[in-house]
């Protein structure tokens, strides 16, 4: 699985030193959907929309940006 970060509109991916490339191979790859997320909402970047490509299935499913998602801290086990 990889997570990347693209521009809704021209569909250009978020890669290093501030710029957009038009493919996943110049693109910046994120260790998981938070820290794309966490990216996004640190740089500014709303108009991104987070991509996950799973390489097994040679298929890529769209993730809206979501500010909860962006706490990076382990989840805590729910009260009993």
């Amino acid at each position: 699985m990889r997570v990347f970060l693209r521009h809704k509109q021209t569909r250009f991916y978020c890669a290093p030193a501030n710029r957009w490339a038009a493919t996943t191979a110049q693109a910046l790859l994120f260790i998981s959907v938070r820290h794309a997320a966490k990216f996004a909402f640190d740089q500014n970047l709303p108009q991104a929309e987070i991509v996950v490509w799973c390489d097994v299935l040679e298929q890529e499913v769209t993730v809206p940006l979501i500010p909860e998602w962006c706490d990076l801290h382990e989840p805590r086990p729910a009260a009993d």
